[in-house]
């Protein structure tokens, strides 16, 4: 039993540690209409946690998405693409960090729709649950974490 509980904390402290790595990729390119203020919160949010934003403007974000392989039911306002993932709508760093760490055979993550709480959408203290989902090009969706 000790083996198991000292294993399990030499993971969890591997996993802290690469979590605060800052080996992992930080250029992201986000694709949103300009005129988007949600969107915009978004990137602030990202920016304030090291990312390097650029920001691609185009009123036909929706073309974009599907581009990109985004299911039309996982859309949000904004998409964007880190390291060969797409992230979908108001995804925090913590889940980019992990989804950069574990690398899973995905197209990418999502948070469909717009969830008041999430990084960009922020409403005083409230928060409504939701999940990020992970999508490929095969038409597999799976929770990736819960929020």
């Amino acid at each position: 039993m000790k083996s198991i509980l000292m294993a399990a904390a030499i993971v969890a402290l591997g996993l802290t540690s690469a979590l605060a790595n800052d080996d992992l990729a930080k250029d992201i390119v986000v694709y949103k209409n300009p005129e988007c203020g949600c969107c915009t919160k978004w990137v602030r949010y990202l920016e304030s946690h090291d990312y390097n934003v650029t920001i691609e403007s185009t009123r036909d974000v929706y073309a974009m998405k599907k581009n990109l392989g985004v299911p039309e039911k996982l859309a949000a306002c904004h998409t964007a693409v880190i390291d060969g993932y797409v992230i979908e709508g108001h995804i925090t760093h913590r889940d980019i960090k992990r989804l950069l760490l574990f690398r899973p055979d995905v197209t990418g993550i999502a948070v469909p729709g717009m969830p008041i709480g999430t990084p960009g959408m922020e409403q005083g203290n409230t928060k409504q649950p939701h999940d990020v989902l992970t999508f490929d090009d095969r038409g597999n969706v799976e929770v990736f974490a819960k929020h």
